[in-house]
C-alpha cells in the first residue's frame, strides 16, 4: 500500500512539474527542511553567501513550504516584475492575524478585497496628485530643521516624528503639537511589531495548529508576543481615526484624504465588504505605517553616509550653494537642476536599503522560472540587498559613491537604477512611491544646504567610529546612526529660524 501511494504520489508530482527540477538550494533536514537556515539573523547576507554555490534561483522548504529566493537583479525582475499576473499574491500567516496585521492590504492576499483598498491609494498617490501636497511636505521640512538645529542630540526622534506627523496632517487632518504627543507614541510602539513579521520566523505559521495552544504550553511563548503586538497594533490603527471622528462629530471635519473617501468613494468600495469609514481607515493607516518608518529610516541611512563620507558631504554642498544659493531653502522646482543631489538620495537607497528583503510574494499557480520548476503557494523573496550590491553592477558595492549614478555631469541611464527595486515590482509596487521620493529630496535637500553632518564625539571631544550595520527586521535602518549636526554658518542660522515662519508657497 505505502509502494502504491509513493508511486501516486510520484506520478502526479511529475505531472505538475511536467519533468522539470525544483531550484538548487541547501540540503534540508527530515520534517524541518531548512528552517535552521532560515532563523539565521540577517538572512540577506546569507543568502548572498549561497548565491555563490546555488546560482541566482535559490530553492528552501520549512516544513513542506516552498520558499524561492531570487537573488539577481535579472532574476528579480523578470519573474517579480514582468510576470506579475502569476507571482502578486501573499502567503496569509498566521502570524499576520494573530499580530492583528490582517486590514493591511500591503499584506493582503492578491483579490478584490487588496484591488478595492489599493484603488483607492492610487487615487491619491498617482503622479498627477503629488504637488498638492508640496505645501505640506515644505512647512514640515522647514519646522523639522527648526528643531534639529535647536536640540540636533534628538536628530532620530524628529526625524520620525517629521514624517508622522506629515502624513497624520495629510491623512487625517490631525495637527500634532510635537514630538510627546501621544499619538505618536502608539504609531511608534505600534510599528515595532510590524517590523518583526519574518518569513520563517515564527514556529506558528508552519504548524498553525499551535494558535490555540496556551501561551504556557511549550514552544507556545510566543502568544505573549502577539498578544501585545496585536493591542499596540489596534492602538496604532484606531487612535488617529478616533480623533478624526471627534473632530467630525464637534462639527469641525477637517479638510484631508480621509474626509474624501469618506465623501467621494462609495462607488469605489461598495463591492466590497465592511463599512466604508473602516475600509477608508484601513488604507490610512497603511499610508503612515508604510510611508513614515520607509522614509525615516532612508534618512537615518543618509545621516549616518554624510558623517561617514565628507567629500561626498562637500560636493553636495557646492552644488546647493551654486543652483541655490545661500539667501533661501531649497524647493522642489531646483530638482532637476541637482543631479548630484539625486545621485545621492539614489545612493542612500542603494547602500543601506531598508527593505533589504523587500515583503515576500506568493504564486497562485504552478509555475517554470529559469528551467525550474516553482510550485503554486511559494513563497518568493527577491534579495534587494544582493542586487543592491552586485559587484558586477556597482563597484566596490559597500562604498558610498553617489558619483556611479553620473557621467558627464546627468545621471547616467545605464547603470541599474535603484528605484528599480527598492519600491517593490509588478502589481505589488508601492503605491506612494512618488510622495516618499518627493519627501526624501526635499528633506535631504534642506538638511544638506543649512547642516554640517559630521561623525560623533565622546566626552573627551574624542570622534566615535560608527560601523554601518543594518538591523534584523523587515524595514531595516542603521543599528547606530549617531552623528553631529551643526548649522553651516550665520547665514543657514538665519535661513533656519526664518524659514519655520514662512508660509510654504
Amino acid at each position: 500500500m505505502l509502494v502504491f501511494l509513493y508511486a501516486r504520489s510520484l506520478a502526479l508530482w511529475q505531472s505538475r512539474s511536467h519533468g522539470r527540477c525544483l531550484p538548487p538550494g541547501p540540503k534540508g533536514l527530515p520534517l524541518l527542511g531548512n528552517v535552521l537556515d532560515l532563523r539565521k539573523g540577517r538572512q540577506w547576507l546569507t543568502f548572498n553567501k549561497l548565491r555563490e554555490t546555488y546560482g541566482p534561483i535559490l530553492y528552501f522548504e520549512a516544513f513542506r513550504q516552498p520558499i524561492v529566493v531570487l537573488g539577481s537583479p535579472d532574476a528579480v525582475l523578470e519573474y517579480l516584475d514582468r510576470r506579475s499576473a502569476n507571482t502578486s499574491d501573499r502567503l496569509r500567516t498566521p502570524s499576520i492575524s494573530l499580530a492583528g496585521h490582517e486590514w493591511s492590504f500591503a499584506l493582503m492576499p492578491y483579490g478584490p478585497g487588496w484591488r478595492c483598498q489599493r484603488r483607492i491609494f492610487w487615487q491619491y498617490f498617482h503622479p498627477g496628485t503629488i504637488d498638492k501636497y508640496r505645501p505640506m511636505q515644505l512647512a514640515a521640512m522647514r519646522t523639522f530643521l527648526e528643531r534639529v538645529a535647536r536640540n540636533p542630540d534628538r536628530l532620530d526622534e524628529y526625524i520620525q516624528y517629521t514624517f508622522t506627523a506629515a502624513i497624520l496632517k495629510m491623512a487625517y487632518g490631525i495637527d500634532v503639537k510635537d514630538e510627546k504627543d501621544e499619538m505618536l507614541t502608539y504609531i511608534d510602539t505600534g510599528l515595532q511589531g510590524s517590523r518583526e513579521l519574518v518569513v520563517g520566523g515564527f514556529m506558528v505559521d508552519f504548524f498553525p495548529v499551535l494558535r490555540h495552544m496556551p501561551s504556557f504550553f511549550p514552544g507556545c511563548g510566543f502568544q505573549r508576543l502577539f498578544a501585545k503586538w496585536s493591542e499596540d497594533n489596534k492602538l496604532l490603527r484606531d487612535m488617529p481615526f478616533r480623533r478624526y471622528k471627534d473632530a467630525v462629530n464637534r462639527n469641525k471635519t477637517p479638510a484631508c484624504i480621509l474626509t474624501d473617501i469618506v465623501s467621494t468613494a462609495e462607488d469605489d468600495v461598495k463591492e466590497s465588504p465592511g463599512d466604508l469609514e473602516t475600509i477608508a481607515n484601513d488604507v490610512m493607516s497603511t499610508i503612515y505605517i508604510a510611508g513614515s518608518d520607509t522614509t525615516s529610516s532612508v534618512l537615518k541611512t543618509f545621516c549616518l553616509a554624510m558623517s561617514l563620507y565628507p567629500d561626498v558631504q562637500q560636493k553636495a554642498h557646492a552644488e546647493l550653494d551654486s543652483v541655490v544659493g545661500r539667501d533661501r531653502l531649497p524647493d522642489f522646482y531646483d530638482r532637476g537642476s541637482l543631479t548630484y543631489l539625486d545621485a545621492l538620495i539614489k545612493e542612500s537607497l542603494r547602500w543601506m536599503n531598508v527593505t533589504p528583503l523587500g515583503l515576500a510574494h506568493s504564486t497562485t499557480e504552478d509555475d517554470e522560472f529559469g528551467g525550474y520548476f516553482i510550485p503554486a503557494g511559494s513563497v518568493v523573496m527577491g534579495n534587494i540587498w544582493a542586487c543592491m550590491h552586485d559587484p558586477e553592477i556597482y563597484e566596490d558595492p559597500h562604498v558610498f559613491r553617489p558619483e556611479r549614478f553620473i557621467q558627464y555631469g546627468k545621471l547616467n541611464s545605464d547603470v541599474r537604477d535603484p528605484y528599480e527595486f527598492v519600491f517593490g515590482y509588478g502589481r505589488r509596487i508601492c503605491p506612494g512611491r512618488y510622495f516618499g521620493d518627493a519627501a526624501l529630496f526635499i528633506n535631504i535637500a534642506a538638511m544638506l544646504h543649512v547642516f554640517d553632518i559630521t561623525p560623533p564625539v565622546d566626552d573627551n571631544g574624542k570622534e566615535i567610529k560608527i560601523e554601518p550595520r543594518m538591523l534584523d527586521c523587515v524595514v531595516s535602518r542603521p543599528k547606530d546612526s549617531r552623528c553631529r549636526i551643526e548649522p553651516r554658518g550665520p547665514w543657514a542660522e538665519t535661513l533656519i529660524h526664518t524659514a519655520d515662519r514662512e508660509p510654504a508657497m
